[in-house]
C-alpha cells in the first residue's frame, strides 16, 4: 500500500531519519528555531537591547511562532496515522499528551500578546517554555524525562521524607533561636526558609544561629541535609544505569535477530542504525554489541569443523565415507 501524505508527514515529524535529507533538514530547522527564539527572549530582557533591536526581536518572534504553529497543526493532523492515536478521538488524545501541550504552550504567547492585556514579563517567561520542545531532538533529555516518570513513586517518597525533615528542623530552630533573634526566627515561615537553605547545603549565611543549642541543631541539620540530597541523586543514577542496560539489551536482541544467518549488508546496517537511534544507543555501544555478536557467532562456527570445498560438517563427511567404503571379506 502506497504511503499517504498524512502518513509521510507523521513519519517525518516523529523522528529523525539519517538516510533522509528532508528529515534532517526539517528537524535541523525546528531545533534551530527553538534555540534562536530562546536566545531572542533572553536578549530581549535587556532594556537597552530591547529598545535598539525591537523590530528584529518582533520579526523573530512572529516567524518562530508561525513555524511552531504550522508544526503543531501538522502534528495534530497526522496524529491518527500513529497506532497509539488511531480511532475516532485520536487527535484529541494526542493533543492531551505532555509533548503536544508543550507545543501548544509554544504558540500561545503571541496570541496572548495580541488579544489580552497580560503582563509582558509573564508572556516572556511562557516563551522560555519553548526550550522544552528541545526534548524531541535530544536523546539525553528524553531519557531523563523517561527515568523521572519511571521513578516518580520513589521520588515522591523521598520528597515526603524531605518535607517532614524541613518542618521538623524549622520547628526545632524556631524553638532554639526565636527569643535570641526575633527578626530572623520570629515565626515558622522565616525558620522554614532557613531550614530549606540549610538542608539544601547552600547556606547563604544571611541567617545564622547564635545560641549554643541553635548551633548544635544547625550542625545536625546540615549533616542530615547531605544525606537527604544524596538519596535522590543515587536513585536517579541507578535508574539511569538500569534504563541504559535495558536499551542496550534490547538493541542486542534486535541486532541478533537481524544478523541471524545474514551478512551485515547495507540494508541490515540501516535497520540496525534505525533501532540504535530509536533506543538512543551511542555508536560506541552499538559497535561493542555488534563485536560481541560476531565473536559469539565465530566461536560457535569454530566448534564445528567444515570441509573447505563443500562447506559441509566434517563429521557428516566421515560418516558418508564410512558408509560408501566396501566391506572387506575376511
Amino acid at each position: 500500500m502506497k504511503p499517504t501524505l498524512r502518513s509521510k508527514t507523521q513519519k517525518l515529524l516523529h523522528g529523525v531519519e539519517r538516510d533522509s535529507r528532508l528529515s534532517l533538514f526539517v528537524h535541523l530547522v525546528l531545533a534551530s528555531a527553538i534555540v534562536i527564539n530562546v536566545l531572542a527572549v533572553i536578549f530581549d530582557s535587556v532594556h537597552e537591547l530591547a529598545e535598539q533591536y525591537y523590530l528584529t526581536f518582533a520579526i523573530t518572534e512572529i516567524a518562530c511562532t508561525l513555524l511552531f504553529t504550522v508544526e503543531y497543526g501538522l502534528r495534530v493532523w497526522s496524529a491518527p496515522d500513529n497506532p497509539d492515536f488511531s480511532g475516532r478521538w485520536g487527535r484529541l488524545r494526542y493533543m492531551l499528551t505532555p509533548m503536544a501541550l508543550i507545543d501548544l504552550l509554544a504558540i500561545l504567547p503571541i496570541f496572548l500578546w495580541f488579544f489580552t492585556s497580560i503582563d509582558l514579563r509573564f508572556i516572556r517567561i511562557i516563551r522560555l517554555l519553548r526550550l522544552l520542545k528541545f526534548t524531541r531532538y535530544s536523546t539525553g533529555l528524553e531519557l531523563m524525562l523517561l527515568v523521572f516518570r519511571q521513578q516518580l513513586g520513589i521520588f515522591g517518597a523521598a520528597s515526603a521524607a524531605l518535607a517532614c525533615m524541613l518542618v521538623f528542623s524549622a520547628g526545632a530552630i524556631f524553638v532554639a533561636e526565636h527569643e535570641a533573634q526575633p527578626e530572623a526566627f520570629g515565626n515558622l515561615l522565616k525558620a522554614l526558609y532557613w531550614s530549606v537553605i540549610t538542608l539544601a547545603t547552600v547556606g547563604y549565611g544571611d541567617i545564622v544561629p547564635i545560641t549554643p543549642f541553635g548551633k548544635f541543631l544547625a550542625s545536625i541539620i546540615s549533616l542530615t541535609g547531605i544525606g537527604i540530597v544524596a538519596v535522590p541523586a543515587g536513585i536517579l543514577a541507578s535508574a539511569f544505569n538500569a534504563e541504559l542496560r535495558r536499551r542496550e539489551n534490547e538493541y542486542r536482541h534486535q541486532a541478533t535477530r537481524q544478523l541471524m544467518g545474514k551478512r551485515l549488508t547495507e540494508r541490515v546496517r540501516n535497520k540496525l542504525r534505525s533501532h540504535q537511534e530509536e533506543l538512543g544507543i551511542s555508536d560506541e555501544q552499538a559497535q561493542s554489541v555488534l563485536d560481541d555478536i560476531r565473536d559469539v557467532h565465530r566461536s560457535e562456527s569454530d566448534e564445528i569443523l567444515t570441509c573447505p570445498h563443500c562447506h559441509l560438517p566434517l563429521h557428516l563427511e566421515l560418516k558418508e565415507a564410512e558408509s560408501n567404503t566396501p566391506t572387506q571379506k575376511p
